[in-house]
């Protein structure tokens, strides 16, 4: 029973994975540079967050890259829901994202605080360059979440 209910995180981790390769060393960008991602990653994360909150799979994905849509499609959607909702519940706020860089990818990584559980680690990945902006990979963390 635990193994479908976990698939959805272990797609959205295989493809974070693959999107960052793991390989390259992860480094802080410096503010002024963060800033310049803050810019674009914030409104694509609220957007993603809130179309979690109205169960929006098309809102949610709107920014995916076409990898994470076959990663992440409607129905693996739907799971993540099921298992994050009772355990956390709905996405309330977040902080500020600290931006990290590896190899070519960067990683938008916020606190965010959810009904049942505060300073959940929300993930966003970008693809530097991509002036599309699209989500290259994604993951929520939290000891809840990994009980």
């Amino acid at each position: 029973m635990k193994i479908p209910i976990l698939l959805p995180l272990i797609l959205i981790a295989i493809t974070a994975v693959t999107a960052c390769g793991c390989i390259g060393q992860e480094t802080v960008l410096p503010e002024a540079e963060q800033i310049q991602v803050r810019v674009y990653a914030d409104p694509i994360t609220d957007n993603l967050l809130q179309g979690f909150n109205e169960n929006n799979y098309t809102r949610y994905s709107r920014d995916f890259s076409d990898e994470m849509k076959q990663a992440l499609d409607a129905s693996a959607f739907q799971q993540s829901r099921e298992l994050i909702i009772p355990r956390i519940g709905l996405y309330v706020t977040r902080g500020d994202a600290i931006v990290i860089q590896t190899g070519d990818y960067l990683a938008a990584n916020y606190k965010a605080d959810f009904e049942q559980e505060e300073g959940v680690d929300v993930r966003v990945v970008f693809k530097k360059g991509d002036d599309s902006h699209q989500i290259y990979g994604l993951w929520f963390n939290s000891p809840k979440l990994r009980t």
